[in-house]
């Protein structure tokens, strides 16, 4: 990496030149620097806000998963098995489920023998286990904080190699260049470096040959959200540079604490907690769940399979399923304005029904019994069961077997992103998206595949880069390339436009997009509602441009503002889109209001719910949208790929490996 001082519009900016920039430091964007360095590109280093702010390094669950092929070999699994499962969820092109599947032992191993704590047997086989979406026992994991320690093995790993990190930069601007009418990424504009030649707007530019975007999805659009609180994401920048979007009417939603945020699947519902809400004051405590449910067995039944079906799924809430939960849980916080909590202390209860260990549902009598946790309450089978579950949130200062959890539906992850082909790049030659970054995942992916995917990814994105650049001089030459220059003068020129405009709040301006996005893009949309969300969107956009700020110091936080308002507006036009399409909803939401899914009383009290009318899956297309030189949002409907059908013939490959005919798209 070198680094340079250049002046433009009359001041000098540290300009950076490297062969690949990594931007981000979760797991996705440290295993692709690791894979890069080990692939003999050495000029690489990271971008990133802060070492551990992103998801990987401060997210979890019960027992997070890691889903790969399994390695007993003893369940008739495949490689072609699994891709077929993640083409099956919907909205998925075949290549990349097949790659997916193929590489996911690979980096199921490099992660264990960075250091993973992956559970084996004795005789060394790795344990495995059934996650949601899925029929086979494809899951693993390190325990709670699985990506919390895939990001530390990482991390340290990317500190023995020596890649250097830009620590304190925020993306703003994706930088292109022309290339024989092909568009490519020739670098990056950040903020933060308010520590020498810049200062004034915190300015630096980098040119790189290469740009692998892993910053993770969006997670300040959402008010209620199992993001923490310093992940942002940076897709507004790469979709203003021309990269193609897919799927972003897909999301994942799930029942999480508030504080701390964490998402409360698996175990932490199959111990069967008390559900109850209060009012705003904390009075009138009342257990919701059973004024909906026919009978203490139903309600059990749903709250023990809300731990393996943790994701609000619409074909979960027929028959008192255990998407109920979620839609109630919704109902009585976001409509009704009650608090909702979980409570660990004690059992939940039925009006004429007694709770009894003895006398639960079968299947989850059976699961506790096979766990050593038929206990009294709720906490001592979380401590008997998985004891390091409960011990989490002991780190984060809350005692479950003192005090309740509040809770709401979060927005948990982002099925949809930037598009990627089998090498992960995009449609700009030389930018990769990696990670929740890219829109691989579709409708229904199993829970755990994000993480495989987001491995898989940074893997594929060295080898592509590696085979690239290697024995190649640089495409940006001394990095000073008229593209990068161009992209910092208008940054720039911006800086000093809303430094002289009127200061709006840029806190204001996010909690207004936050609370929107939670009220329309939630697991209930309507197509009214959108039109008007995107009207919302419209004149905050304007207001944004036409605003300013007080100081310098809030130029990232309003440029990360414009950053999102943009990728809202391409969720709400995507999901606008394909509700228009499918004609009801499908996976994580509902079409229509709540009048429509739930039968009220007199007091607005939820009775029963309804069953879904799902209309056409519509699980063969999937929707990409692009932002046109006009500033308008051109869409188009592509159908997905099939898993391809290749002669796995040894000679053959061996010639096209030697011949680097492998690296192609085609």
């Amino acid at each position: 990496m070198e680094r340079k001082l250049i002046t433009v519009a009359g001041s000098e900016f540290p300009l950076y030149s490297m062969r690949a920039a990594v931007v981000g430091s979760g797991a996705a964007a440290l295993n692709a620097a690791v894979h890069l360095v080990r692939l003999g590109v050495g000029d690489v280093a990271i971008v990133t806000e802060r070492l551990g702010a992103g998801v990987s390094a401060n997210a979890g669950s019960d027992k997070q998963t890691y889903y790969r092929l399994n390695p007993a070999g003893d369940t008739g699994d495949s490689v072609r098995a699994m891709a077929r499962r993640l083409f099956s969820g919907g909205c998925v092109h075949g290549d990349l489920a097949l790659v997916e599947a193929s590489l996911s032992l690979f980096e199921f191993h490099h992660l264990a023998a960075l250091g993973v704590r992956f559970p084996f047997d004795r005789h060394g086989s790795f344990a495995s286990y059934r996650t949601d979406h899925d029929e086979l026992p494809r899951g693993s994991s390190a325990g709670p904080g699985t990506s919390i320690m895939m990001y530390e093995k990482l991390r340290d790993e990317a500190f023995l190699l020596g890649i250097p990190v830009l620590e304190g930069l925020t993306v703003v601007d994706i930088v292109t260049a022309v290339d024989s009418g092909h568009r490519r990424a020739a670098g990056i504009i950040a903020m933060g470096d308010t520590t020498g030649p810049g200062a004034e707007y915190g300015l630096c530019a980098i040119g790189a040959d290469c740009v692998v975007l892993a910053t993770g999805g969006p997670g300040a659009l959402y008010a209620d959200s199992v993001y923490p609180a310093s992940q942002t994401g940076s897709l507004g920048a790469a979709l203003a540079a021309g990269a193609v979007a897919q799927n972003l009417s897909e999301s994942q939603f799930g029942i999480a604490s508030k504080r701390p945020r964490w998402n409360l699947s698996g175990t932490y519902q199959q111990v069967l907690p008390r559900y109850f809400s209060t009012d705003a004051g904390g009075g009138d405590v009342r257990e919701f769940l059973a004024d909906c449910y026919p009978s203490m067995e139903a309600l059990l039944s749903a709250q023990f399979r809300k731990g393996y079906e943790w994701p609000f799924d619409v074909q979960k809430i027929p028959g008192h399923g255990s998407s109920c939960v979620d839609l109630l849980v919704y109902y009585e916080s976001v409509v009704r304005g009650r608090r909702v909590f979980i409570d660990y202390r004690a059992n939940p209860s039925f009006p004429g029904a007694a709770f009894g260990v003895g006398e639960l549902p079968a299947e989850a009598r059976d699961y506790l019994a096979r766990s050593d946790a038929l206990k009294a309450t709720p906490v001592e089978r979380l401590i008997a069961m998985n004891t390091p579950a409960y011990e989490l949130f002991l780190k984060h200062g809350v005692d479950l077997a003192r005090e309740p959890l509040e809770i709401a539906v979060c927005h948990q992850h982002v099925n949809g992103g930037l598009c990627g082909d089998i090498w992960w790049e995009s449609n700009l030659k030389n930018l990769f998206p990696v990670g929740e970054a890219n829109g691989s995942h579709g409708v229904y992916r199993p829970g755990g595949a994000a993480l495989n995917a987001g491995q898989v990814g940074g893997l594929r994105a060295a080898q592509m880069i590696a085979h690239r650049v290697s024995g190649k001089a640089s495409e940006s030459a001394d990095g000073q390339s008229a593209a990068v220059r161009t992209a910092l003068e208008a940054r720039i020129n911006e800086c000093r436009r809303a430094l002289a405009a009127k200061p709006a709040s840029p806190r204001a301006e996010l909690l207004e997009l936050q609370r929107r996005m939670s009220r329309v893009l939630g697991i209930l949309r309507d197509l009214s509602s959108i039109e008007r969300a995107l009207a919302e969107n419209a004149d905050a956009m304007r207001r944004h441009r036409e605003s300013g700020v007080a100081e310098a110091k809030e130029l990232a936080d309003f440029f990360k503002n414009a950053d999102l308002l943009l990728a809202e507006r391409f969720f709400l036009e995507a999901s606008g889109l394909v509700l228009s399409r499918i004609g009801g909803g499908r996976g994580s939401y509902l079409a229509g209001t709540i009048e429509r899914f739930l039968v009220l009383d007199e007091a607005g009290r939820a009775r029963a719910v309804l069953p879904p009318e799902i209309g056409s899956m519509a699980l063969d297309e999937i929707a990409e949208l692009k932002l046109g030189s006009d500033g308008r949002i051109i869409p188009r409907i592509v159908p997905v790929r099939p898993v391809p059908k290749e002669d796995p013939w040894f000679e053959r490959i061996w010639k096209e490996y030697r011949d680097g005919l492998v690296y192609s798209s085609d």
